[in-house]
């Protein structure tokens, strides 16, 4: 028996892959002009979208391969529903082997996971209209932020003891989480920065360097004085921090990046040596675009460029 619940995930799977299947045609893959002098090809080309593209064409590849990908797993999510009969207390009973369900474990821990995976998404939102590497970074702080949420998922309903819950989720993550967060963290604050060094003048670079580097060092003096810190405070300050490294970053990529200029080298030949063994040529170095100039005289052995 179909239960309620998987029968949206099977109504949704169904639908997708209708519209897979009228995405197809229309992206190109049905020449529409063949009604109804050549029947025969209008179906053959038809049958693309119906067979996966074995028989005709498809037409767009990538939005029909989303189409029904998307389908395909609305589909086994169904088949998953069907199989745990929507958590349906008498099921969970035959298979734990007691005459009624377990009692469900309450949730009492904070979970702070949903803000963050709202968060990365807002991130993967601005890098996907400003820059691909603010893409990335929320795209793998929106991974990260669902490993965390299931693993906080899982260990609250473990035992009925929060205590032990917490111990039990601590021991597997956190071999995993210290160096993560430590290495994303100081990407995530090198990338906002260096967006930042990048727009202004490479004096200015160089004080709010320091300016930021007093920040950090001052607010970990401070917060280690603190005896018992709340967790709510310590969330606080990384907010802060993070919504501040963002709006930098999103400042300094609006501005755009200074212009690098390289030191360039001319030589130019004046004339030969006094015992005609070499030449005499004059270099004219250009740095920072013409700002300055200096030039020499030297003598070679051969000559110069």
């Amino acid at each position: 028996m179909i239960t309620t619940g998987a029968k949206f995930y099977f109504g949704l799977g169904f639908l997708l892959l209708v519209a897979a299947v009228l995405y197809g045609w229309s992206s190109g893959g049905v020449d529409w002009g063949l009604f109804p002098g050549h029947m025969g090809d209008l179906y053959f080309e038809m049958l693309g979208a119906l067979t996966l593209g074995y028989k005709g064409a498809v037409g767009d590849h990538l939005g029909y391969g989303i189409l029904l990908g998307a389908s395909a797993t609305s589909t086994t999510i169904g088949a998953f529903v069907v199989a745990f009969r929507d958590a349906d207390s008498k099921a969970l009973a035959e298979v734990a082997g007691l005459p009624e369900a377990p009692p469900m474990q309450p949730v009492v821990s904070s979970n702070i996971w949903a803000p963050v995976a709202a968060f990365a998404v807002a991130i993967a939102a601005i890098g996907a209209a400003t820059n691909r590497l603010f893409l990335i970074a929320g795209l793998g702080l929106l991974a990260i932020a669902a490993l965390e949420w299931t693993m906080y998922a899982w260990a609250d309903r473990t035992t009925g003891d929060p205590a032990i819950n917490a111990q039990l989720r601590n021991k597997l993550m956190n071999p995993i989480e210290v160096p993560l967060f430590g290495a994303l963290v100081a990407g995530f604050v090198a990338l906002g920065i260096s967006r930042v060094f990048l727009a202004v003048p490479k004096l200015t670079a160089s004080w709010i360097f320091i300016g930021v580097a007093t920040v950090i060092f001052v607010m970990a003096i401070l917060l280690s004085l603190v005896p018992k810190l709340s967790r709510g405070v310590l969330l606080g300050v990384v907010v802060v921090g993070a919504i501040g490294v963002l709006a930098a970053g999103i400042a300094g990529i609006s501005a755009g990046s200074r212009e690098f200029h390289d030191e360039t080298e001319e030589y130019t030949v004046v004339g030969t040596g006094s015992d005609g063994g070499g030449v005499v040529y004059r270099t004219t170095s250009t740095v920072e675009g013409g700002m300055a100039e200096k030039k020499s005289d030297g003598h070679g052995g051969k000559e110069g460029k």
